[in-house]
This record gives C-alpha cells, sequence and structure tokens, in this order.
C-alpha cells in the first residue's frame, strides 16, 4: 500500500496513461514503468531532484533519460515528454500511486493494512483476506504489521475505513461507554 500523497493533477495524469495503456494494449508494460518509476522515485534524493527548482526541466529530462534510457515503454517515454513541456516533471514522484489505484480498482482488487498485536501467520493473513474479499466481492490484499498496543486481537484499514477488532479498540469502547452513562 502506497503512502504517497497524490494530488489532483497527479491523479490526472495517471487516468490519462492508464486510459491510454489500456486502450492499446500495453498495461503490462506501462505498469512495469510505473513499478520501477515508483521504486526509483521514492528516494529521497531522485524525489528532491525532480522538485528542486534550481533545475530547469530539461536538465531534469536528461537525468530521467540518463537513468531509464531505453528502459521505458513509448507512452511512458511520452508521458515524461509531456510533463516536461508542461514544467510537471515534479508529478512524476506521484504518478506511479495513482496509477496503482486505478489498476487496482481495474483488476478489482482492494489493498489494506492489517495490524495485529503479535506476528501473523500468513496462512491466519490469507483467512483475513479470504473473508474480506467474500464480504467486499473484491480481491483484498493486505501488508501486515505489528502494533503491541494493541494487546490482541487484529486491526484492518481497508479503503479508508478501520475495523478495529483489537482488544484495546474494544476496552476503548468500553471506557467511552462507560464515560456516557448517567449515573443517578
Amino acid at each position: 500500500m502506497s503512502a504517497t500523497h497524490v494530488s489532483s493533477a497527479a491523479r490526472r495524469y495517471g487516468r490519462a496513461i492508464f486510459g491510454v495503456a489500456l486502450e492499446q494494449g500495453s498495461l503490462d508494460a506501462v505498469r512495469a514503468d510505473m513499478k520501477l518509476l515508483g521504486t526509483v522515485l521514492a528516494e529521497a534524493t531522485t524525489a528532491a531532484a525532480l522538485a528542486d527548482p534550481r533545475m530547469d526541466d530539461h536538465q531534469k529530462r536528461a537525468m530521467l533519460d540518463k537513468a531509464f534510457g531505453e528502459y521505458l515503454h513509448d507512452h511512458t517515454r511520452f508521458l515524461v515528454g509531456v510533463l516536461e513541456n508542461r514544467t510537471r516533471l515534479a508529478l512524476l514522484v506521484q504518478i506511479p500511486a495513482a496509477f496503482e489505484e486505478l489498476l487496482d480498482d481495474h483488476e478489482g482488487r482492494l489493498r489494506g493494512e492489517l495490524e495485529s498485536a503479535r506476528p501473523m501467520s500468513d496462512e491466519g493473513r490469507a483467512a483475513v483476506e479470504a473473508a474480506l474479499s467474500e464480504k467486499t466481492g473484491k480481491k483484498v490484499s493486505l501488508e501486515t504489521s505489528v502494533d503491541e498496543t494493541l494487546l490482541g486481537g487484529i486491526r484492518v484499514t481497508l479503503a479508508g475505513t478501520r475495523y478495529d477488532g483489537s482488544a484495546k479498540g474494544r476496552l476503548d469502547g468500553l471506557r467511552q461507554r462507560l464515560e456516557n452513562v448517567e449515573l443517578g
């Protein structure tokens, strides 16, 4: 699951390249490009170079061409050219996340996070994914993390909604109800 903020401008460019790739049958190639760009551009120094106002977009494009050369599909190279011409290359950092969101929607997939008090087995994660997939009608894919403050149980964040089945969540709910009880 990507933590990258995606601006509305990056979403527009992401929709544009996704639409072209889908229409032209190059979705797999552009998907690979977006994965590569997302990985490389997630590095702070590379992202900072693209956002640096002291460097003009022609220099930034030259840097990208040197880094990626002929590895990128024609559609992706065209997108980089459009961003350069519009002096919007800094958006390139966000476009892979926008593309991934569109791809997930197209493929009927939901990504989320599963937190547990102790490390969860692969079988346990798969069981939670299966249950949520059945409930949502989409293929659910969860990244796992450990949060010992949960005490027990699990907490899942999926499509911006948090489902809290943790012991801490239940105790917090009980405390809230007790605080709202009027005595006497």
